[in-house]
């Protein structure tokens, strides 16, 4: 039976259909409650608790494109998949545009990333090596554990160890890596002479900056050595032909024998209606990252797990903790005439219950929507079993190991995939592209080195 004419094939249709409508809503309401939190209510920031579903615009998307797989992150940071890039450019490029619109009238809480070059540049190439190795970023450990991936219990306790030990050492490397050579909090408009706060000024640059990625979005190719006419912005207009990635079909069909049909083909393809996808999705996790700007929080994932090193180590040591200067900036902890003192929401805000919001999102798109829940069975990925086999222990210590290189790299560039690469490049900080810039390349030399991928052309290198 044809798929159009298989009955599971267009139930799981339409639930694509709901799923992504009803995730647009949801960010949309959020971004207007922001707006009227601040112009009706004149209130400064959101509970905390409405943290607790601000990550789903966020993580169902992701989990739904599978970027809680290794193996699909291995393949987009080695270009042979550009969907990433072109949805950056999506969300950076409208994200700017919204965020700097709506500070005409409302007062975004701006969490621009100061450009220390040692620290960015440094941070950025170790984070990359990480995600080369371990294939995730901070923020899709927490989906992939919500998807039942074994191998992300072992990021997770990588990830933990990384941020700690950045945490440790942070008041001795703090001269050299984020002290020299620092620019401060700097935008792409300011380096051309407009102050930050001509509101008017900062829009216009926004409008061009935005204008630029969205036209990645618009005209880079999925798959490499593929024509301009099968980029998004011609299949938006209705033309282009459909490109399906057959091999990683055959693979995740393997990998994931019960998923969701309709989106096997889908997030596989380059097509028109991969494309309108793209779109009402894009919609979504723009939008929401842009109102957790409005709401006053902190987007991020990274620093969640420095504060559960700070809070787990006050429990232990609560002088020792308290004295931290890294726990100090980030874990609300201080020393008051003498006294220890820990106010575990004071300085990160909602971060550590957005990131339980992630891996929400990755339990439940993953059991109800792309049926991908694994439930911690034993699954290496494919990219790295062909570089060294299926051996439990060496992907313990490739997913251990990675992630301790990618929170120890984040936390020493202070931000990550999401407050960096997304939030930060979306309000135009210089510091959050130079961090991409160095991300790219760190992976892309682990990639091809190690892992043995060719770099924006498909397959292996041996």
């Amino acid at each position: 039976m044809p798929n159009g004419q298989d009955p599971q094939y267009l139930k799981d249709m339409r639930t694509m259909h709901v799923t992504a409508w009803l995730l647009l809503l949801l960010s949309l309401a959020m971004l207007f409650g922001g707006v009227y939190m601040q112009a009706a209510l004149h209130q400064t920031k959101a509970p905390l608790l409405l943290g607790l579903v601000a990550a789903l615009p966020l993580a169902i998307p992701l989990e739904l494109w599978n970027f809680s797989d290794p193996d699909t992150l291995f393949r987009v940071m080695a270009l042979q998949d550009r969907f990433l890039i072109a949805c950056f450019g999506f969300a950076i490029g409208l994200g700017a545009i919204l965020l700097y619109g709506l500070n005409l009238f409302t007062a975004p809480n701006f969490g621009l990333k100061a450009f220390f070059v040692g620290g960015v540049v440094l941070g950025g190439l170790i984070f990359g090596i990480g995600v080369g190795l371990a294939g995730y970023f901070p923020g899709t450990v927490w989906i992939a554990l919500g998807q039942g991936r074994r191998d992300a219990l072992y990021a997770v306790a990588g990830g933990l160890l990384g941020a700690f030990t950045w945490s440790v050492i942070f008041g001795w490397v703090k001269p050299y890596l984020w002290d020299a050579f620092n620019f401060g909090a700097i935008t792409w408009p300011q380096l051309f002479g407009i102050p930050f706060n001509d509101k008017i000024a900062m829009f216009i640059s926004a409008l061009i900056f935005g204008t630029i990625m969205f036209l990645v979005f618009l005209f880079l190719p999925r798959f490499p050595k593929q024509p301009v006419r099968q980029a998004c912005g011609f299949h938006l207009a209705g033309r282009g032909t459909t490109v399906r990635n057959e091999d990683v079909i055959r693979e995740e069909a393997a990998k994931y024998p019960r998923q969701n049909k309709y989106l096997l083909e889908l997030i596989n393809e380059s097509s028109i209606r991969n494309s309108r996808y793209v779109v009402v999705l894009g919609l979504a996790f723009t939008v929401e990252a842009v109102a957790v700007i409005i709401l006053h929080q902190i987007f991020g994932e990274s620093t969640t797990y420095s504060w559960i090193g700070a809070q787990l180590s006050y429990l232990v040591n609560p002088y020792w903790a308290a004295s931290n200067p890294y726990f100090q900036l980030f874990g609300g902890m201080h020393i008051v005439n003498g006294v220890p003192v820990n106010k575990p929401f004071s300085e990160i805000g909602w971060e550590p219950i957005t990131d339980l919001s992630t891996f929400l999102g990755g339990l439940i798109s993953s059991i109800f929507i792309s049926r991908r829940f694994m439930g911690f069975k034993k699954q290496i990925p494919r990219v790295w079993a062909h570089r060294f086999g299926e051996s439990e222990a060496r992907r313990f210590l490739g997913s251990f190991f990675g992630a301790f290189l990618v929170l120890f790299g984040a936390r020493m560039a202070n931000g990550c995939a999401s407050g960096h690469i997304l939030s930060g490049n979306l309000q135009m900080a210089v510091s959050s592209f130079v961090f991409m810039l160095a991300v790219m390349a760190g992976s892309a030399i682990t990639l091809r080195y190690v892992m043995k991928l060719r770099i924006n052309s498909w397959g292996y290198a041996e």
